[in-house]
């Protein structure tokens, strides 16, 4: 990788993930020609890409005017570049008898079936994206309070609460769980006792989706986590403060899906009494 770019990489306190996403985008921004002279048109060039949405490019945007101002100073063409940010839709999430029907689908009796439900108990509790669940380290869970330190998204330690019986499902899970030298992580391999990668995470959601029959993934834990303490009665602020979310916005975005399903008892036609027609 370019030495400039992981000057500039280590000249920011970014989490691995937003480091390695902003790799991806400056390793083609720095093939441009002339990139000293780059004007904002040219920038917007450089985002609009094929199987990049709204919001990947929003972060390259970010992303390159930020390396552009670091390489060449506040007075560079492109750092005028703007483009509109699309709100997201509502994100993916469980329901109560999907959710269910993911527990019920590991064997608690195999190394990989109880690290599995560990996992899909803990992410749903807890409400941890997959680097947070992939970091965990046993050392910050709290079994005599059921809580859970984690460095999240930002740099930042934060704290999720989980339930007793997330508590009994994690116990059984230590019981086979058999760690390499020197490994601290609550999740890890099989064969090598080796910490679970965000690559692997992301298999092992895959392999789940395969087994259920529907698509999840790690993030969906962490909406299902909002929509469904929603659901069972948790308000929006005790949501936002146990999910780290920094606004009460954030939470109507995760539980936008919910909000829609509430209408349903109060539609229209499914009210609509037949009309009595009188005979001539």
């Amino acid at each position: 990788m370019n030495r400039e770019v992981e000057n500039f990489l280590s000249s920011f306190a970014y989490a691995n993930s937003t480091k390695e996403n902003y790799r991806r985008v400056l390793a083609q921004l720095i093939t441009i020609p002339n990139l000293e002279q780059l004007d904002p048109a040219g920038l917007l060039e450089f985002v609009d890409k094929p199987g990049w949405g709204n919001a990947q490019q929003n972060v390259a945007l970010f992303c390159a005017q930020k390396f552009l101002k670091w390489s060449y100073g506040s007075l560079h063409p492109a750092l005028t570049a703007k483009i509109k940010r699309i709100k997201p839709k509502p994100r993916r999430s469980l329901t109560t008898d999907k959710a269910l029907q993911l527990l019920a689908s590991f064997n608690p009796y195999t190394f990989t079936g109880a690290r599995d439900l560990a996992i899909a108990a803990f992410g749903l509790d807890t409400g941890f994206r997959r680097e947070e669940l992939c970091s965990m380290q046993l050392g910050n869970v709290d079994f005599s309070t059921n809580k859970a330190l984690a460095l999240c998204k930002g740099g930042q330690y934060k704290f999720g609460a989980f339930s007793p019986e997330t508590a009994h499902i994690l116990e059984a899970w230590l019981q086979v769980r058999r760690p390499a030298d020197g490994v601290g992580n609550l999740f890890v391999v099989r064969i090598t006792g080796d910490p679970i990668s965000s690559s692997g995470m992301a298999s092992i959601f895959k392999r789940w989706s395969k087994v259920i029959g529907f698509k999840i993934s790690p993030h969906d834990l962490r909406s299902s986590f909002a929509t469904l303490a929603t659901i069972y009665g948790a308000p929006s602020r005790t949501v936002q403060v146990g999910g780290r979310w920094s606004s009460s916005e954030m939470v109507e975005h995760y539980t936008g899906n919910l909000q829609l399903e509430a209408i349903r008892p109060y539609l229209p036609m499914a009210n609509l009494k037949p009309i009595k027609t009188h005979k001539a």
